[in-house]
């Protein structure tokens, strides 16, 4: 699409939370353009071509129970599911010792265990006390959110032991350093998502399961239905708003519309040149807001090896690279690959990559076979693959999740969401239910339509 063209809304951004908007709103019998500044669809969904007919999962990966709006539509796309691999021992290695263990909990010491027990009662009990749809207008949330989760977590944990646990499993879920998430901003994802245990197990939990075919299916699924509407390789670089409509200039499309829905994390909304100017909050979250260090690491075997020695595949440690790792394999185990995470944690939490490891490919591989192989012995030292997904350096994604810096939230309360004159805002960042997750990216895509149609669209003259 060349030409200047009108539709009674633009969608900018082609990620699971933007085509759904645009999906709900062609179903309500709107016209609609999709403009994607890469050069794919799916956002911080992705695959990575493992071997022929296997993938695995770059972005985003997992459903699961509680996340009604993403299932419903996976329902709606004629996807299916598979649930994330568990059967076998777990592995926990902490101070050069590993222990096998079943069931969700790792075998803790009796002291780290209760201490992790009341530090998740004392969070869910604050967690109730915050308002979904106004966190800042909770007792105490000046205070929360003046300090961050990592600074509370060292402050009121007996243990170093609990201590870490929490910081490996909100590290992981949230791609961020505890100490750098505002203690405001976790009690409310606590609260959107359930709890602690739906945010960090795998079974029961946001990890249950996976998208046959990945994610991305999502994605792809929702633009094959909207076909020429979604206009890649096309970066917005200015929505222009008046009494009539709105303009959307990009690099292959300008498209004048009633209203347009920037389903953009807000870092990335703030690329793009508002003429009539956003109000100072909004302006202020965007400078200040931060998208999560996360990066994959997968390593891929000619088969599940650690399966035949009655292995999971997944692993809770203190080693130096890998924290976390999961089974990643495909539903048929016909390769077997293995997941970890890198960049979830900093200095603040004891953990503290170097540079060669986050700036030399070689290094970084080296150093997960390496602790791969403590934990999985010999077999693991010596991949078919390797692959990773570094989300640091996408040209048009600031990270994966984002999250707001202590203080942000009370100071900027709903700029996130609240509507710019004719300017909306989706993505999974402005969810109150399931934020960060694909679940919050829908919810926030139906929300924004909902406030679309409210106002009511007066078609463009064409």
């Amino acid at each position: 699409m060349t030409e200047p063209s009108t539709t009674d809304v633009v969608v900018i951004g082609a990620g699971v939370s933007g085509l759904t908007a645009a999906r709900r709103l062609t179903q309500a019998g709107r016209s609609v353009v999709v403009i994607e500044a890469g050069d794919r669809v799916g956002g911080r969904a992705m695959n990575l071509d493992v071997a022929d007919g296997v993938i695995t999962e770059g972005g985003g990966q997992w459903v699961g129970p509680g996340q009604d709006r993403i299932l419903s539509l996976l329902d709606e796309l004629g996807l299916t599911t598979f649930k994330t691999h568990i059967a076998g021992e777990s592995i926990y290695h902490r101070r050069g010792r590993s222990k096998r263990y079943e069931g969700l909990i790792p075998p803790l010491s009796p002291l780290a265990l209760a201490d992790f027990a009341q530090l998740q009662l004392r969070l869910e009990r604050m967690a109730k006390t915050v308002p979904l749809d106004a966190p800042w207008t909770a007792r105490r949330a000046s205070s929360w959110d003046a300090t961050t989760f990592g600074r509370w977590l060292d402050a009121n944990a007996m243990t170093a032991e609990a201590n870490a646990m929490f910081t490996v499993g909100f590290s992981v879920t949230n791609a961020e350093d505890p100490h750098s998430t505002s203690l405001l901003v976790q009690l409310a994802r606590i609260r959107g998502a359930g709890g602690i245990d739906h945010t960090l197990n795998i079974t029961g939990g946001a990890q249950e399961s996976r998208v046959v075919g990945g994610t991305v299916r999502i994605a792809e699924r929702l633009a094959e239905d909207l076909g020429d509407a979604v206009v890649l390789n096309s970066p917005v670089s200015e929505i222009a708003q008046d009494a009539d409509g709105v303009s959307v200039r990009s690099a292959r499309a300008d498209v004048r519309a009633d209203r347009v829905i920037v389903a953009m994390s807000p870092a990335d909304a703030d690329r793009i040149r508002v003429p009539s100017g956003l109000p100072t909050r909004r302006t202020m979250l965007q400078r200040r807001w931060s998208g999560g260090a996360e990066s994959k690491l997968f390593a891929v075997y000619d088969r599940p090896f650690w399966r035949e020695q009655g292995l999971s595949g997944q692993a809770v440690t203190d080693l130096p690279v890998t924290r976390y790792v999961v089974d990643n394999s495909p539903p048929d185990g016909s390769v077997g690959i293995l997941l970890s995470f890198l960049g979830t944690a900093g200095a603040g939490s004891g953990q503290h990559w170097p540079d060669t490891i986050l700036d030399d490919p070689a290094a970084r591989r080296s150093a997960f076979l390496g602790d791969l192989t403590v934990l999985f012995g010999a077999q693991a030292a010596n991949p078919a693959a390797y692959f990773e997904k570094d989300w640091t350096h996408e040209p048009w994604i600031s990270g994966c999740v984002g999250s707001r810096a202590p203080g942000s939230l009370t100071q900027y309360t709903d700029a996130d969401r609240r509507p710019v004159g004719r300017i909306h805002w989706a993505g999974t960042e402005t969810a109150t239910v399931n934020q960060g997750y694909f679940d919050g990216a829908v919810r926030a895509a139906e929300r924004a339509v909902e406030e679309v149609m409210d106002v009511g669209l007066v078609s463009v003259p064409r």
